[in-house]
């Protein structure tokens, strides 16, 4: 089930032949496999927004030409003209909401986490402390490294002077 989850091309010889033996024993999932990545390729590959709306809408002709097992496919482009402006403002300057989506996400696994906790301000102490704690666990500053290093030369140096 990985292979699923990969594109065709980063897919070894093995991967590739279980992936199509998965096709063969439930086909409707070769028509999902082939179109999440052919929105995928319009995602990375449409300079901007016109030819990204071109593109899409080619590729809803090809997909209602699919028949019916395609019609949950259609959902999809459903959603796209019910938003159409805001999915199509990603190709102006290529910025998502990745950032805030991932906060969010992190607010829910924390307010699971905490659970029984009574008061608002110490589910938002705890958001903070974990999303700010973050930041410092996973990287340092340059000009923190080299205060880091020269402490550690410092110490090191007076056992060696």
């Amino acid at each position: 089930m990985w292979a699923f989850r990969q594109r065709q091309e980063d897919l070894s010889e093995a991967q590739a032949r279980g992936l199509e033996e998965l096709f063969q024993e439930i086909p409707e999932l070769e028509l999902v496999y082939h179109f999440r990545w052919g929105v995928t390729a319009i995602f990375d590959e449409a300079q901007d927004r016109e030819e990204a709306a071109s593109r899409l809408e080619d590729y809803r002709e090809f997909v209602s030409d699919q028949g019916e097992e395609a019609e949950a496919l259609l959902a999809f482009f459903r959603t796209y003209d019910e938003h159409r402006d805001g999915i199509l403002a990603y190709f102006d300057e290529r910025k998502t909401s990745g950032v805030v989506e991932g906060i969010n996400n992190k607010a829910r696994v924390i307010t699971k986490r905490c659970y029984g906790i009574k008061s608002v301000q110490t589910l938002w102490n705890r958001l903070c402390l974990d999303v700010n704690r973050a930041c410092h666990v996973a990287c340092h500053t340059i000009q923190r490294i080299k205060e880091l290093t020269n402490m550690i030369r410092h110490k090191f140096l007076g056992f060696y002077t």
